[in-house]
C-alpha cells in the first residue's frame, strides 16, 4: 500500500460538483409605441408566420447592422412599415399585435461549480477542515436577455450584458474542537 504519510494526505477527500442548466428567461417584445391607442405602453407586434424569432448567430464585439442584430430576428416581428423593418402585415391602429406576452425565450445558461473538502484528524477531539470552492469553473459566459422594445431601434435584439460572474475561487480552513 501507500506509505502512511501519503495515505494520510491522499485519502478521504470529498468532491461535490454542481451543474446549473438554466432555460432562457421570457422576453416580452414590444413595439415601443402606442399602436393600440390605450396609453398602456406594452403594445406587441404581429408575429410573422414561418420565421423563427430567435437568430442563432455568433456573438462578436463588432457593431451590429440592421440585417444582423444579434439574438432576435427583425423579420419575425411586424408592427409598422419602415425602411429598417418593412413588413406586409403591420398592426392595425387601435388593436394589439398577435405576438403573446413573454412569447420568446431568452438565451439558455450553463454553469459548473465544484467543491473539494477534507477533514484532517489531528487528535482525538481536534480536527482541521479544508474546503476549496470554485464557481463558474469553465469561465463560461451566460448572456442576459436582449433589448426587446421597438424593432426599429438600433439596440433591438442586441445582447449587451452577461448574467453571471467570472470564475471565482475561494478556500477556507476551520479548526473543529
Amino acid at each position: 500500500g501507500l506509505p502512511a504519510a501519503v495515505a494520510y494526505a491522499a485519502n478521504n477527500w470529498e468532491f461535490g460538483p454542481l451543474i446549473h442548466v438554466i432555460s432562457g428567461g421570457p422576453i416580452n417584445v414590444t413595439v415601443g409605441s402606442d399602436l393600440s391607442l390605450t396609453d398602456v405602453g406594452n403594445d406587441r407586434p404581429n408575429i410573422v408566420s414561418g420565421v423563427n424569432p430567435v437568430k442563432f448567430v455568433n456573438i462578436t464585439s463588432a457593431p451590429a447592422t440592421p440585417a444582423n442584430r444579434g439574438y432576435l430576428s427583425l423579420n419575425a416581428f411586424c408592427s409598422t412599415t419602415s425602411a429598417a423593418n418593412p413588413c406586409t402585415n403591420p398592426v392595425t391602429p387601435g388593436t394589439y399585435g398577435s405576438l403573446g406576452h413573454n412569447a420568446v425565450d431568452g438565451p439558455m445558461g450553463f454553469q459548473f461549480d465544484a467543491q473539494v473538502s477534507r477533514i484532517f484528524p489531528i487528535r482525538e477531539k481536534l480536527n482541521l477542515a479544508l474546503r476549496l470552492e470554485a464557481f463558474n469553473v469553465f469561465n463560461h459566459p451566460n448572456f442576459s436577455n436582449p433589448g426587446s422594445s421597438n424593432p426599429s431601434s438600433a439596440s433591438f435584439g442586441e445582447i449587451t450584458a452577461q448574467s453571471n460572474a467570472a470564475r471565482v475561487f475561494q478556500g477556507s480552513f476551520k479548526v473543529i474542537f
